[in-house]
């Protein structure tokens, strides 16, 4: 394979790019092959959020690299209620299997807004 003019993604760690773009057709598909099993075994956004104790889902929206979900917390009244906006992306562990999902508090939701936005 010849080097190429795509650009790597931000977020990639160097030696992973360094270790892939100069693979062959084949052993590029098999890595895409044991990216999505990696995927399919990281457990569901919605039910990491459904496991925080106290919060409930009220919308997801995935954007590739991370989800914006927002929640709201039932056992609460008047501002605690909510809903909050977070950003929720899936970070795997440096040395071992696994990973966990880290969450970014963006703020509280303003329900007055007017309008579904899509960003």
């Amino acid at each position: 394979m010849t080097s190429s003019d795509i650009d790597p993604p931000d977020d990639l760690p160097e030696r992973l790019i360094t270790a892939i773009e100069d693979r062959s057709d084949r052993e590029l598909r098999v890595i895409i092959d044991y990216a999505q099993q990696l995927l399919r075994e990281h457990p569901s956004i919605t039910d990491a959020i459904e496991s925080c104790l106290g919060k409930e889902l009220a919308l997801v929206k995935d954007h590739g690299a991370y989800t914006i979900a927002i929640v709201e917390r039932p056992d609460e009244t008047g501002e605690a209620h909510g809903p909050f906006a977070y950003r929720v992306r899936w970070e795997p562990h440096i040395d071992d299997e696994g990973g966990r999902y880290k969450w970014h508090y963006l703020g509280k939701v303003n329900e007055d807004a007017g309008g579904d936005s899509d960003d």
